[in-house]
């Protein structure tokens, strides 16, 4: 990945292509959108257009259709307003057990659920949970993630007391009877 170039104390930027304002870095946070030019990561004799939002590479193509700038690795990574999606599953409560640690950690995680509270049944994939997280932050969120998970790759958690794992919906820890968030 390409140094990024440090902008002067008290400066900020408007981007030209999303109006999104910022002061850190050569690219806007929202968009990948460049201020100046620099080389692709990929093909240093090409100029890159902008840089991937979640990763920071510089990239010689510029996104379609008005999308943030996301390279191979991370095309895949839905990326809402700015906010990209590091986990995700049909339990809200789960869900909210992440944001809740990842938030512990430092990070500005939120939840975005589709589920209808309204209606009395979960109807699975329609009542998808989105863990999202800034852009920027998205590589650290997911190293945090995965810390979470199991070797099914289901996120799990531990008594913050005993670290004896715990399922989403306890409110005492079966080992040693502390209090667990939710």
């Amino acid at each position: 990945m390409s140094d990024i170039t440090e902008v002067p104390a008290g400066a900020s930027y408007t981007c030209e292509r999303c109006g999104t304002e910022y002061a850190e870095g050569d690219s806007c946070p929202a968009c990948g959108a460049l201020r100046t030019s620099v080389p692709s990561d990929d093909d240093p004799s090409r100029p890159a257009h902008s840089r991937c939002v979640l990763c920071g590479r510089a990239l010689a193509d510029p996104p379609e259709n008005g999308e943030p700038a996301r390279c191979l690795e991370h095309r895949g990574v839905p990326v809402i307003e700015g906010f990209a999606q590091v986990y995700t599953n049909n339990n809200a409560f789960a869900a909210q057990l992440l944001v809740d640690n990842l938030r512990a950690e430092g990070l500005d995680a939120t939840l975005y659920s589709q589920a209808d509270r309204s209606f009395p049944m979960d109807l699975g994939e329609l009542s998808i949970a989105r863990v999202l997280v800034p852009a920027f932050q998205y590589q650290q969120a997911l190293e945090l993630v995965r810390e979470y998970m199991d070797t099914e790759g289901e996120v799990v958690f531990a008594c913050p007391s005993c670290g004896e794992v715990y399922e989403p919906g306890q409110e005492t820890c079966t080992s040693c009877g502390a209090a667990l968030a939710g």
